[in-house]
């Protein structure tokens, strides 16, 4: 395989049948989308029909799941753009985002995202790259990767929104912000003071943040993060921003009676999986069945009829009330609309806190060495976000 970034159209997977097995079993890739191995000359484009390719790095490195989250899709409907051709580092921000918004009991917001990330080409790959001049959420980013353009397997399409088209070059990637653009500037500051580095996570994470929905503890078991010298349960916006996890003990947890299983609590963050058709089915008859979830994957339409806040787990492991607070379900339908190609081109171009939480020495130092190197970056909560510079 030649090196460097423009070697889309050699790079075939070298992926065997061991390994695609042991990571369909490890990653609970849902057996009725019919994960297979491409043959040993076929590259990532054209697709077989029905199918498309899903690189292995969107899970062991990304941290994205199948089902996917219904904020991945719908940054890569906005840019229009296919999951197979954003690389893991761009998928990897996305996922980021996505979570540290969570963790601030926040849903993720495409115009937030858009303030600090722009949609850039990498080679025959895109990926979102941090805007210049613009504090960023997240850091201690990995630079380099190797051997993942070469790992992929095939799988069904369904799990993908049926007008996710390939992105061609000659398209255009006029996606500036305006004049008129707006965007919430409390979540953005929130990001920036909790800025977390970027890394891969551990299941809890995932599914404390919802970009993982096959849970294979049952109901009524809660995924719980404690710190491992008090046994102190962390919460995630805490944990995301510790940098060493052998701190950590990933623990599971009842679920009190009456609470809302975790299953049906993160659901709604899921991008449905569309329903095998009979291939005789009138044209009509799509439109008319429910997608349901893959096999072991969440109740999701039973979830979607009621409103159920995150509930949170005390010091003591005890669940603590929710009540009187707003649900932080992702109902992505508020948030920015999808626009329009033809609409996008009209827009062109601190230690004593740390000690408070006990956390000890070795990483009390780790942690304000990244806060030294970042000290230029924070900001007050009074001070106004700038906006990024228009290229000439």
């Amino acid at each position: 395989m030649a090196p460097g970034k423009d070697n889309m159209s050699e790079s075939v997977s070298v992926l065997t049948q061991r390994q695609l097995n042991k990571f369909v079993r490890e990653y609970n890739i849902p057996l009725d989308l019919n994960p297979v191995l491409p043959s040993k000359d076929e590259i990532i484009y054209p697709f077989r029909q029905g199918k498309f390719p899903l690189y292995t790095r969107v899970c062991n490195f990304a941290n994205y799941r199948v089902p996917f989250s219904r904020f991945l899709i719908r940054v890569l409907q906005f840019f229009r753009v296919h999951i197979s051709q954003v690389n893991p580092f761009g998928l990897g921000r996305v996922n980021h985002f996505e979570i540290s918004c969570r963790a601030l009991d926040q849903k993720p917001d495409l115009n937030v995202f858009r303030y600090f990330y722009e949609f850039i080409t990498a080679g025959d790959w895109y990926t979102f790259a941090h805007r210049k001049g613009i504090p960023p959420p997240s850091s201690d980013e990995r630079s380099s990767l190797k051997n993942w353009k070469d790992n992929f397997l095939w799988l069904d399409d369904r799990c993908l929104l049926e007008d996710m088209r390939w992105r061609f070059k000659d398209q255009t990637m006029s996606f500036d912000l305006g004049e008129d653009f707006v965007f919430n500037q409390e979540l953005a500051r929130s990001l920036i003071e909790h800025n977390s580095p970027i890394r891969p996570l551990h299941e809890h994470f995932l599914l404390l943040g919802r970009v993982c929905f096959q849970w294979s503890q049952g109901d009524r078991v809660w995924p719980v993060i404690r710190r491992k010298r008090d046994r102190t349960i962390m919460s995630l916006l805490d944990a995301l921003k510790v940098p060493i996890f052998d701190i950590f003990d990933f623990d599971l947890e009842d679920q009190g009676e009456g609470e809302v299983p975790l299953k049906k609590q993160v659901a709604p963050s899921a991008q449905e999986i569309r329903p095998v058709l009979p291939q005789d089915a009138p044209e009509h008859t799509a439109a008319e069945i429910t997608s349901s979830p893959p096999q072991g994957a969440l109740d999701q339409s039973a979830a979607e009829t009621t409103s159920f806040p995150l509930s949170s787990k005390g010091a003591a492991g005890s669940s603590v009330s929710q009540a009187g607070k707003k649900s932080i379900l992702d109902d992505v339908d508020s948030d920015p609309e999808v626009r329009s190609l033809d609409e996008a081109l009209r827009h062109r171009p601190s230690s004593a806190s740390l000690k408070s939480k006990g956390i000890d020495h070795e990483v009390k130092q780790q942690t304000l060495v990244r806060k030294r190197k970042t000290e230029s970056l924070q900001i007050r909560s009074s001070d106004a976000l700038s906006m990024p510079r228009k290229l000439p």
